[in-house]
């Protein structure tokens, strides 16, 4: 089976998360605080906030894949999507603390952060969707997976926990002000 479009898709998807991310950065406050646009993108300068990022454009990128990419089964896509969009939130939240363990927050490692994690999210999503068969258990499971993250990003935008990740960086607030 030819998977040479696939990856073409996918090497797009680089570009498409990592610019869309960076313009969704924006759209809360472009929407003068609309609070719909406030579920889906960043409200505040929190770590958990700015994980939105990646999510929404990765979701978009899913359903563009699964329309255009019919050389790749749905089950197969979807588990490597779920698993590329866990990567990338866990790469920059992981990365962002290791980082400032050592150093001062800085932009320029942010973006470089959110650039490795996109790539490391894409390559684990070409690798597991192009090579991995799988049944329709595991790529419901993966679904749920992907609902439940979009769930706890609307729901924590809303009603976030006092725990650091959530914690605005410049006002000391928490969620949607």
């Amino acid at each position: 089976m030819n998977k040479t479009r696939f990856f073409q898709w996918e090497v797009f998807g680089f570009f498409f998360i990592f610019f869309l991310g960076a313009l969704l950065h924006m759209f809360y406050e472009w929407s003068n605080g609309n609070i719909v646009v406030g579920a889906l993108t960043p409200v505040n300068e929190s770590i958990w906030e700015h994980l939105k990022m990646v999510f929404l454009p990765g979701i978009v990128l899913l359903v563009l894949e699964a329309i255009l990419c019919k050389e790749i089964t749905f089950p197969s896509l979807i588990l490597g999507k779920t698993l590329g969009i866990y990567i990338m939130c866990g790469t920059i939240l992981g990365g962002f603390y290791f980082y400032t363990l050592f150093i001062h927050h800085f932009l320029i490692i942010d973006i470089l952060l959110m650039a490795i994690a996109v790539a490391l999210g894409q390559v684990v999503s070409y690798f597991v969707s192009s090579r991995v068969e799988i049944g329709r258990a595991l790529a419901l499971l993966s679904l749920v997976m992907l609902f439940a993250l979009g769930v706890a990003f609307v729901v924590f935008t809303f009603i976030p926990p006092h725990w650091e990740p959530f914690k605005d960086s410049l006002t000391g607030g928490y969620g949607i002000q």
